[in-house]
Order: C-alpha cells, then structure tokens, then sequence
C-alpha cells in the first residue's frame, strides 16, 4: 500500500472515532453457544420484535412469495403494487410513498438529502441512536434536546434552538426507549414554526391509537417513516416506507432513492401480508393485552417500576446497578437492552413484549435477581 493510501485510510480511521457504534447487543447463536445451551432456550427480548406474529403465517407468506418471483428480474411493477396496497392500507394516495429497505434506510435518505457540511439538525434526548448517526455521518451537527422529566415533548425549547443552519428535525412517535407518544398539537407546532424538514419516525405507531399520516397533506415539511419490522414481523426481510405528500416523495423517491433498493422477495410478502391483515390486527391487540399484564407484573416486583408504554416494548427501572442485572439476566440466557440513565431515571432496561412463555421466563429470572 502507498503512503499516500496509508495516510487517507489513517485519517479515514481517526475521522470515524468520533462516530459512534450501533450496539446490537447479544445474539442467540452467540449467547447459546456461550451458556451451552441450545438455541430455543434463549429469550431474545433486546431489539422490539414482534412475536406474536404467526411464524408458520410468515413462512407460507415467504413460500409462497418466492413460489410467484423470477429472482433474476427486478423489481418494477411490484413496488408499483405495494405502494397501492399501502395507500389502501394507510388511506393515503400511492403517490405519497417512498419504498425503503427498512426505515433506517429512508431516516439516512432524508438525512443526505437535507444535510451537508456545517448544518444542523435537531432531535430529543433520550432517543434512537440512528438518527445522530445518519447526521453526523453527512458532516453535520446534531443537538439532541431533553424531553421533559414527564418524557412529553418539549417542542418550545426545540424551536428556541433553531438557527439558519437547522435543516432537519427528527423525532420518534412514540419515542424509543420511553414508549411513550408526544401530543399531536406539539408535533404540529413544530411543523408549523420550522421552515425546513420535521421527520417523524412512527415505528411504533401501529401499538399506539395515533398516526400522523393522515395530516402530511397538510403541510409541505412533514414527513413519516414507517417500518415492517416491528407490526409485521418482517425484521429479517428489511423494508419500510417513508409517507409525505406527494411533491416531497417524488424528490426523495427519483431524486434521493437508489434504484431497486428493496428485494423482490420483500415486496411479495408485504403486499401479501397486508391480504390478510386480520392476522396483524389480532396480534397487535395480543401485544396491547401482554403489555399491560407486563408492566402489572413489573410493577409488583419489589425495586422495579414500570413505565407506562404505546410501543412493543416496556422501559423500567431497578433499584439494582442495570449493567449488574443485564448481565445476570444474559447468564440465565434471557437477553434485554441496558439502557442506563434515561433523564432523571438511572438504571433503566427495555425489554421486548412477547407472548406469555416468554414473559413468564423473563420475570422468573428478574425476580431471581432482585431477591
């Protein structure tokens, strides 16, 4: 290698420091194989994902999905199909759709698309760490602004903090890791006072009672992202799709968007998925039903407190050191996500709402804990 590619990859290293590392925390495989166990005795309740989706649903939906493909082919007028069906499914225009692999990929598309070296963007703390990644990863400042102590969103404060160089405001409805959701007038105010981009990330939304899709018409600056990872249980197929209206998705979707980013297979299964979506409906009500009998449940252990939740997961708080408890929880093979101090609240966990056998495990080894 050259001393001059020596020195740009040097450089390249040192540049990257400062940015930090998504943590996807243990794996099943990993932690098996670490605790000598088979793989279906660990309890994965660490990354939101919805397993009160059917999987025998989900592999006849793959099946028969891969049975109708030409994988050699891509993908034309099958997201054509898909923006129809989630225009009905939303009750929304198909033009007002963007198709992305996975929310993360659109959150990044509006982040390149608004941000450039030296601007701004703002956001809340605590949040996902996704955002701060995707703007400082195109050379701009993030401001991360505190929710209040109550998680509620602090909207005058945020637009105190805009200046010249503020181009984009990202925030996450209901809000990852407090699971709460922000009062709609709030979300709207920011819209209405901020001249440039106020991105709502609604992962979470389905588990909720509110969206903001029905508005984006409403204003030219707003726009959703939505994920099939969390309420269609497609986390290991990677798409989602970001909602606006429809001059803002045609400059991302020909503009910004590369082509034939999302597979054929995915598409396929989205589009069928939503054929039958009794299926989710009854599952998010599943969700609904287990995650208030969770946070009862939290809520009886001595030293725990449970936070009210609108998401698929639970944020709570122990009266024991949260990295102590994460990794006795791991060394009895049930994992959840360490999420430290969030505002005034030290020693916080999350963990995923899962059906009852689940549940009943991981509050066997909490309470095991914290005896």
């Amino acid at each position: 290698m050259s001393e001059l590619r020596k020195e740009y990859i040097k450089q390249l290293f040192y540049e990257s420091q400062s940015l930090g590392i998504y943590e996807v925390g243990e794996t099943i495989a990993g932690l098996a194989r670490k605790l000598g166990k088979k793989p279906e005795e660990i309890i994965k309740l660490n990354s939101n994902e919805n397993f009160f989706i059917p999987l025998d649903f989900l592999r006849k939906v793959l099946k028969e999905s891969m049975d109708e493909i030409d994988p050699r082919i891509y993908p034309r007028e099958e997201c054509i199909e898909l923006k129809q069906a989630l225009a009905r499914y939303l009750s929304i225009s198909p033009e007002q759709i963007v198709i992305g692999t996975g929310s993360d990929d659109l959150i990044n598309l509006v982040a390149r698309m608004m941000l450039k070296n030296g601007d701004q963007a703002l956001s809340i703390l605590p949040t996902f760490s996704i955002y701060e990644r995707c703007v400082r990863t195109a050379g701009a400042h993030y401001m991360p602004i505190p929710l209040r102590e109550d998680f509620s969103l602090d909207a005058d404060r945020l637009l105190e903090n805009v200046s010249s160089k503020t181009k984009l405001i990202f925030l996450c409805c209901p809000n990852n890791p407090t699971a709460n959701k922000f009062l709609r007038q709030d979300i709207e105010a920011l819209a209405n006072n901020f001249d440039s981009i106020v991105a709502v990330d609604e992962a979470y939304a389905d588990f909720s009672d509110d969206s903001l899709v029905d508005i984006v018409n409403e204003y030219e600056n707003l726009v959703i992202f939505r994920t099939f990872s969390k309420v269609f249980g497609l986390a290991g197929l990677r798409i989602g799709c970001a909602v606006s209206n429809s001059m803002l998705a045609k400059i991302m979707d020909e503009k910004f968007q590369m082509p034939y980013t999302v597979t054929l297979v995915a598409i396929k299964a989205v589009i069928k998925i939503l054929e039958n979506i009794d299926i989710i409906k009854e599952a998010i009500e599943k969700v609904r039903v287990q995650r208030q009998i969770l946070i009862e449940d939290l809520n009886k252990i001595r030293g725990v407190h449970a936070f009210d939740s609108e998401t698929n997961f639970v944020l709570f708080q122990t009266y024991k050191n949260s990295k102590i408890v994460y990794e006795k929880l791991l060394s009895r093979g049930v994992i959840v996500r360490d999420i430290g101090q969030v505002l005034r609240y030290p020693n916080c966990l999350r963990v995923t709402v899962a059906p009852q056998p689940m549940m009943d495990e991981f509050l066997k080894a909490l309470k095991e804990i914290l005896s």
